[in-house]
């Protein structure tokens, strides 16, 4: 009889067996996550040899001494001064621009100085300028060797005062 009132436990074995049940399903959720992620990494990262090989990466050639254009505003004389870098993803455009430095650089110099200086000074101004320089860098290319490669122009200074 005195056994009959003691039940100590008798629920709590039902819901630590519940409490178990859930535990294993979540790690099996958990791990049949991770076999899904690496065969869909596996089948679909695209990293394969042939995208490895086709990557190249980018030839720089600094334009040295850096341009340096006045301009007269409002009756006062303003200076830009501007350090430019070209960016190819072959070295035989840089080679071309080295060749045809002095023709480029004329070209640049006239284009700098045909700018706005109001207009310069706004980042609308700045990015139409530097692919104007684009432009007119591969245009001087393209008559000279039948083909421009300059991808971009990059300001590594510009100073305006």
């Amino acid at each position: 009889m005195a056994d009959d009132d003691l039940d100590i436990g008798g629920d709590s074995g039902a819901s630590g067996g519940k409490k178990k049940l859930i535990i294993i399903i979540a790690l099996a959720l958990v791990l049949l996550g991770a076999v899904a992620g690496g065969v869909y990494y596996f089948f679909f990262s695209g990293d394969d040899i042939d995208s490895v090989e086709e990557y190249t990466p980018s030839v720089y050639f600094e334009f040295d001494p850096a341009f340096t254009v006045d301009f007269i505003v409002d009756g006062k004389q303003r200076y830009l001064q501007l350090s430019l870098t070209v960016k190819s993803k072959d070295m035989e455009p840089i080679n071309s621009v080295t060749l045809h430095m002095p023709l480029i650089r004329n070209s640049l110099v006239l284009l700098f100085s045909s700018q706005s200086f109001a207009n310069l000074q706004t980042d609308e101004g700045k990015q139409a300028l530097k692919q104007a320089s684009v432009d007119a860098i591969n245009k001087i290319l393209e008559q000279e060797t039948g083909e421009g490669g300059i991808d971009s122009v990059l300001f590594t200074n510009f100073v305006m005062q």
